[in-house]
């Protein structure tokens, strides 16, 4: 046993030296931005060092606890894509922490970071012995955290909108903004001069850097859409104003039909529908699964029309915001939809409801020029990482060491690769397997670009070339080590709905009469992966959007 580390810190390479700042009214641990580039580099599977990367930014509030005002402020990373080439598994890494009992008082703890970004900016990125050249592509923040770290105007103020330069108005206590034509705001209004004191409230440390203090701080669907928007119509169903309620049976006859979807939920899809009885518990994935894929099939023909048809207008235009295929032809489209929802739920819901994220609906369309889908500016990702900051809280003191120790011991194991290759797992015997393909080995289970094709209720569905919609019986390697499917296909394909649009405009059917016959094709065929979820005389069909 000589020779062996008395203490398993050794071994985890635990980092017992801190150099911890006090500053803004709290503490600060600098990570550094080139070390988790660098710590992000040497655990790619691609072919590396590559010219470019582009990188997005998050900065945001963490509460540690619902009964003290412990708080972090993360700095997070993510790495948005390689040669323009946007990641599938996109794990942020933290650049800088702040620690405090409230806010930052000052922005004074980005100071680090930005003189980080503008080194970076300039001198690039040497690894392996290459520069790197090294672009900010985005600030991606809710509403709060923005105005923060831009020093302006919070999302209650007049002039709030960092879009455009819309005046809020005040009607029924509530603040509105019912203008949607106001003139755009420019990457050139800097701070400089304040040349808007009425939407700025001070200089930022991100005017020193290229970033675009407009066009590069976009607005983040996850908060605007699924926790504003989306949440905000479920309270007017179920709670007020009276006129738009839904009554108690329609709400348990949606709620049974999201939990008959449960089982029927792809494997990517990391909550299961909850009924609607639970709507304010539910998460912003919860949130964006009603909207996109639960919502549609279930409301209907239970709601009335008028409810079903605003909904969809919403659904359709964040369909085609998200789908890479859909949002280069349609986002002129999407916009005219989203118009048509903001000025509907005016009418329909009152116009006090009209506020910053409905307003904030209006400015989606415009990201995607720059962006693309909106997953690609998300805070999904950054969300979900947040989450992981908080079990690494094992003590009720020292939050901010313990973040530092546990971060030094954890061992990123990258999974991804831009490899076409398949990964197949659960080999079975079973069939079944056509008769005039030669089977060497039979799988249940198969991973490409980390969407996952399974022989199950919940992952088997997937389109082929020419909008053949099939289920997978098999998944077979031949004797010539190709890798096939065995399935059937759906023989009648109609529309899900007719409003805003011709459902299968935008790849969502229903569907029903699956054929007896077996037929078989190569894996690599497979277009898309779908949603297939059960209702009457059949099933809804609809593209999975995300991963």
């Amino acid at each position: 046993m000589h020779g062996l580390p008395k203490d398993p810190r050794t071994l985890l390479q635990t980092k017992t030296r801190h150099d911890i700042k006090n500053i803004s009214g709290g503490s600060y641990y600098h990570f550094g931005f080139h070390h988790g580039i660098s710590c992000h580099l040497d655990n790619k599977k691609t072919p590396l060092p590559c010219p470019s990367l582009r990188i997005q930014v998050n900065i945001d509030g963490l509460p540690l606890y619902k009964s003290s005002n412990a708080q972090f402020w993360p700095i997070l990373g993510l790495i948005e894509c390689f040669e323009n080439r946007v990641q599938t598994n996109r794990e942020p890494f933290v650049i800088g922490i702040y620690f405090g009992n409230q806010k930052p008082t000052t922005l004074e703890f980005l100071d680090e970071f930005i003189n980080d970004t503008r080194v970076l900016e300039r001198d690039g990125f040497f690894y392996q012995g290459a520069s790197i050249a090294i672009a900010l592509s985005a600030v991606v923040c809710d509403a709060p955290a923005r105005a923060f770290i831009r020093r302006s105007k919070g999302h209650t103020g007049f002039y709030s909108c960092h879009k455009c330069h819309v005046k809020g108005a005040t009607y029924q206590g509530r603040m509105t903004f019912p203008q949607s034509d106001a003139p755009p705001r420019l990457d050139s209004e800097t701070f400089d001069e304040f040349s808007d004191e009425q939407h700025f409230t001070g200089f930022s440390p991100f005017n020193v850097l290229t970033v675009g203090i407009v066009t590069q701080f976009p607005h983040d669907y996850m908060h605007v859409v699924c926790l504003g928007v989306v949440r905000k119509l479920l309270y007017f169903w179920m709670r007020k104003p009276l006129h738009t309620r839904v009554g108690t049976a329609v709400v348990q006859e949606v709620s049974t039909a999201l939990l008959g979807y449960r089982s029927h939920f792809p494997t990517e899809f990391n909550r299961k529908p909850r009924a609607l009885t639970e709507f304010e518990r539910w998460k912003a994935t919860e949130l964006r699964s009603f909207l996109l894929y639960t919502g549609p099939a279930s409301l209907k023909g239970r709601v009335s029309t008028e409810i079903f048809n605003n909904f969809m207008l919403l659904s359709v235009a964040m369909t085609i915001l998200l789908s890479v295929s859909l949002v280069g032809d349609y986002t002129d489209y999407a916009h005219t939809l989203l118009l048509a929802f903001v000025k509907h739920c005016s009418q329909l819901y009152g116009r006090e409801y009209i506020g910053y994220n409905m307003h904030a609906l209006l400015h989606l369309s415009e990201q995607t020029t720059t962006y693309g889908a909106l997953d690609n500016i998300s805070c999904f990702p950054f969300e979900n990482f947040l989450g992981q900051l908080k079990t690494m809280i094992w003590k009720p003191n020292k939050h901010l060491e313990q973040i530092i120790r546990r971060l030094s011991e954890k061992r990123f194991k990258s999974s991804e690769s831009l490899s076409t290759e398949s990964s197949l797992t659960m080999e079975h015997f079973s069939g079944p397997v056509p008769p005039h393909l030669t089977a060497i080995n039979q799988f249940r289970r198969m991973c490409v670009q980390r969407v996952i094709i399974q022989v199950s209720a919940s992952d088997s569905c997937v389109e082929l070339a020419g909008r053949r919609i099939v289920v997978i019986q098999n998944i077979i390697v031949d004797n010539k080590g190709e890798v096939h499917i065995v399935f059937r296909s759906f023989l009648k394909l109609c529309n899900l709905f007719e409003y805003p649009l011709k459902s299968s405009e935008v790849g969502i059917y229903h569907l029903s009469a699956l054929s007896p016959q077996l037929h078989h094709t190569l894996a690599a065929h497979i277009q898309k992966k779908y949603v297939l979820l059960p209702i009457k005389d059949g099933f809804a069909g609809l593209p999975m959007l995300h991963q």
